[in-house]
C-alpha cells in the first residue's frame, strides 16, 4: 500500500546503479617523499612522521591530479597506555642535499605543543560482537616547512611528558628523496590507487 503512494514521488529520482568504470583521463604531476635511509631515531617512544604534499584531484571523471609546494610534515603517535599527556617539539631542522637548511623552519615556533586526545575505535568480531577499544593519540603539522621539492634531512628534537609530568625524550633523524609522476593515466587507474 506504501508503495503506491510513494510511486509517483519515485518517479524523477535517478537510480543507484552503478554506470561503469570512471571515465576520463587525468594530467598527473606529483612528487612524494620517500624514506631513503632507514630513520635514525632515540628514545623509548617516537612519533611516526610523513609528508604531507598537498595532493590534489581536480575531479572524479578525469582532469588533473597535482602535488604542490610548501609541504608539511605530519605527527602521530598512538599511546594504548594513556601515559601521554602531549608531545612537546623543541627543534625541528630540514637541511637539503646542498646543505641548504629551510628558513621555513626558523619560523616555526619552538616549543610546539600537540596535546593527547582520546580516540575510539569500534570493530565488529566473529559472532557480530562488537568490540569498542580507546587510546591516547597525540596527532598534529608542522605547516609549510618543505618548500623545495628536493631531498632532505630532517630533524627533530622533543619530549613527551607523561600524566605524572616526566618527560620521555627524543631525537629523529630521518632521510627523504623524491619521487615524481609525470604522465597521463585513465581515471580508472588513478581511481583504485587513491
Amino acid at each position: 500500500m506504501i508503495l503506491l503512494i510513494l510511486s509517483p514521488m519515485l518517479v524523477g529520482i535517478p537510480s543507484c546503479t552503478p554506470s561503469g568504470p570512471p571515465r576520463g583521463t587525468y594530467t598527473i604531476n606529483t612528487f612524494e617523499f620517500v624514506h631513503s635511509n632507514p630513520p635514525q631515531n632515540i628514545g623509548e617512544a617516537i612519533p611516526n612522521i610523513w609528508i604531507d604534499t598537498n595532493l590534489k584531484l581536480s575531479s572524479l571523471s578525469g582532469g588533473t591530479l597535482s602535488s604542490s609546494l610548501p609541504c608539511a610534515v605530519k605527527i602521530d603517535y598512538t599511546d594504548n597506555s594513556f601515559k601521554f599527556k602531549d608531545a612537546v617539539f623543541t627543534s625541528v631542522k630540514i637541511t637539503y642535499v646542498d646543505g641548504t637548511i629551510a628558513p621555513s623552519t626558523k619560523a616555526v615556533k619552538m616549543p610546539l605543543r600537540i596535546a593527547a586526545r582520546e580516540y575510539e575505535t569500534v570493530n565488529s568480531v566473529a559472532g557480530g560482537r562488537i568490540v569498542k577499544s580507546k587510546a591516547w593519540i597525540i596527532s598534529g603539522t608542522i605547516p609549510n616547512v618543505i618548500t623545495r621539492a628536493e631531498p632532505f634531512r630532517l630533524q627533530i628534537e622533543g619530549y613527551f611528558t607523561k600524566d605524572d609530568s616526566n618527560r620521555i625524550p627524543f631525537a629523529m633523524e630521518q632521510h627523504f628523496d623524491i619521487k615524481t609522476e609525470n604522465t597521463v593515466r585513465s581515471a580508472e587507474d588513478v581511481l583504485k590507487d587513491k
